[in-house]
């Protein structure tokens, strides 16, 4: 199996639907340095990253320099309740759950988008799309395809709003993947 799976996803959507340049790398590193200026660590930081996106009664904090936790507005019809994200999608939820039906939703069809484009890469090859999750495409790679894992990998971090960073693992079965670095 091959898992490609983009990395910080609802972080990379967020920055993208409020217009900033994606950092390339790992975003949670990049927030380490520029949010921590390199004084915490990773794990850390991104527990506190994602506790401040996805309260929105949450006070005031370092991420609001960098990041918007209102970009949801753009895409929110208040009085009716209903959020159009940039797929169409239109889903009914109230203020305080918009920004992540937003970002989780974007997410999803961002991901399903680029499995679609990797189904027809592999079109007529002996590799499958196994399934995807959450902010992944897990792959059944035939050996004789492995050659064609850096043009999927590329396809899958391709977006309409520029690369979304991927990591890769391999493995025999879905339980037990280990990093491959392309």
């Amino acid at each position: 199996f091959i898992e490609l799976d983009l990395n910080a996803a609802e972080i990379r959507t967020l920055m993208a639907l409020s217009g900033q340049k994606q950092p390339q790398g790992d975003i949670h590193d990049w927030v380490v340095k520029s949010v921590f200026n390199g004084k915490s660590e990773r794990s850390k930081a991104k527990v506190e990253l994602f506790a401040w996106l996805y309260n929105p009664s949450s006070s005031e904090s370092r991420f609001d320099q960098i990041f918007s936790r209102t970009v949801f507005r753009d895409f929110f019809d208040a009085e009716n309740e209903v959020l159009t994200t940039p797929f169409g999608r239109k889903l009914i939820v109230d203020k305080r759950k918009a920004q992540n039906y937003l970002l989780q939703s974007t997410t999803s069809d961002i991901v399903l988008q680029n499995a679609y484009k990797i189904m027809k890469i592999l079109k007529n090859k002996k590799s499958t799309i196994a399934f995807t999750l959450h902010d992944s495409v897990i792959i059944d790679m035939a050996k004789e395809d492995a050659m064609m894992l850096k043009n999927i990998k590329n396809q899958f971090e391709e977006t309409e709003w520029g690369k979304f960073m991927s990591t890769c693992k391999i493995g025999k079965n879905f339980g037990n993947l280990r990093e491959l670095k392309i």
